[in-house]
């Protein structure tokens, strides 16, 4: 192979060309893509940045959601017990005044019956003189010793 001018000016030339596109068309498009690729980065974290602190965002918000739900939960389980407690202190004084009451009615009818027997008595004792008195044609008094007849004619 021989080497002639035309070989050394190709050479030249495109050493040259070489030289030229990088200054010219290279070296701008690469700073391009640099700074492309810085955007792109940058964009990226930002991004990042964001989801992180979207998801940190969504986790206090969840948690903020949990407590609220379980001191609700814990809110109305109190207000329940509360009621109850309520219900069975009232409920607890409805049955005391009901005995009250049931005692009360019942001596007041004992004493009604008591009185209503000693009436009955005397009734009786006063039905059974007039009787007496009639069948016999004479006065006729039941003295009070008589009682024991008397409960035997009420039984």
């Amino acid at each position: 192979m021989e080497f002639n001018a035309t070989f050394l000016v190709s050479a030249v030339s495109f050493i040259l060309f070489t030289i030229i596109m990088n200054k010219i068309f290279y070296k701008p498009l690469e700073r391009v893509i640099d700074e492309r690729q810085k955007f792109l980065d940058e964009t990226k974290n930002d991004a990042q940045y964001s989801s992180n602190k979207a998801d940190a965002i969504l986790k206090d918000r969840d948690d903020k959601l949990n407590k609220s739900v379980s001191d609700a939960k814990k809110l109305v389980a109190d207000r329940v017990n509360e009621a109850n407690e309520n219900s069975r202190a009232r409920t607890g004084e409805a049955k005391q005044k009901s005995m009250e009451e049931i005692t009360s009615a019942k001596s007041n009818l004992q004493n009604e019956a008591k009185q209503n027997t000693e009436e009955l008595k005397t009734k009786v004792k006063d039905l059974a003189e007039v009787i007496s008195s009639k069948v016999l044609g004479m006065d006729v008094k039941i003295e009070n010793t008589d009682n024991e007849l008397i409960n035997r004619i009420l039984n």
